[in-house]
């Protein structure tokens, strides 16, 4: 006895379709973001990453905007963030951070009210997977592995924590997929994610060893940064932000 789809194979190959364009529409969520090639046949309807497609180009457009001018080498500020850093084991710390950075050298100065991270009170952090007296990809300050955060994030990590945007350049053939917080990017072969919302802010970044900073956007930094890692968690609060004028000198830690 032949079933209704053996009497008319056509509507196998309808069915097949649709489950191929189904799984294509799972799938693209973690692809490169390649446009989705049209569905053909009678009947045939554009497929679901189409409209996926449009929203995405306009963030990374946004988003590319503002990397290039929280990165811009002209650029000089200082800002005043009300922090507390609570490690795994032990009291909460709090106190004040002050930061003050330069784009032309790719420098950030950082000075503490007190040891809120357990590691000095001041001292440098460096655009760069390091600089020299340190372990590539460790934060970096004044040579002695000095950081305000608790946990071990990349110099660039930290800083664009505290600019609000990564250096990485944004890239069509990123890894990206749609979530209902906004569109979440991979920014490079790491496991370093943004997430953008939908004016292209980034709000949370996540990296290789299972920190995660969430960001309130702001003018000119985020407003709040809250670092949560295995090592413990610190949030910052901004107070103050201004431009840094040349000459005016960092006070001594």
């Amino acid at each position: 006895m032949k079933t209704r789809c053996a009497r008319h194979p056509h509507l196998l190959r309808v069915a097949g379709g649709a489950l191929a364009s189904l799984v294509f529409s799972l799938e693209i969520g973690c692809g490169s973001g390649a446009p989705a090639r049209a569905a053909t046949g009678p009947g045939a309807q554009a497929p679901p990453s189409s409209r996926f497609k449009e929203i995405s180009s306009s963030v990374l457009q946004s988003y590319e905007k503002a990397r290039l001018a929280a990165w811009d080498s002209t650029r000089r500020f200082k800002a005043l963030f009300k922090a507390e850093v609570s490690r795994n084991v032990g009291a909460i710390a709090r106190g004040y951070l002050s930061v003050w950075w330069d784009g032309a050298t790719g420098t950030l100065h950082w000075r503490a009210s007190a040891p809120i991270a357990g590691s000095g009170r001041g001292g440098f952090l460096r655009k760069g997977t390091g600089a020299a007296g340190a372990d590539a990809g460790h934060a970096i300050a004044d040579g002695d592995g000095a950081s305000p955060f608790p946990g071990r994030l990349a110099s660039s990590d930290l800083i664009a924590c505290v600019l609000g945007a990564p250096d990485a350049p944004a890239s069509p053939s990123w890894p990206f997929e749609e979530t209902p917080r906004g569109v979440r990017l991979h920014i490079d072969a790491s496991k370093r994610t943004a997430l953008l919302d939908r004016e292209g802010r980034p709000i949370e970044f996540s990296f290789p060893n299972d920190e995660t900073v969430k960001l309130q956007p702001g003018e000119g930094v985020p407003r709040r940064i809250e670092a949560n890692g295995p090592e413990g968690r610190a949030v910052l609060t901004l107070e103050s932000y201004s431009s840094w004028p040349e000459g005016e000198l960092v006070p001594p830690a």
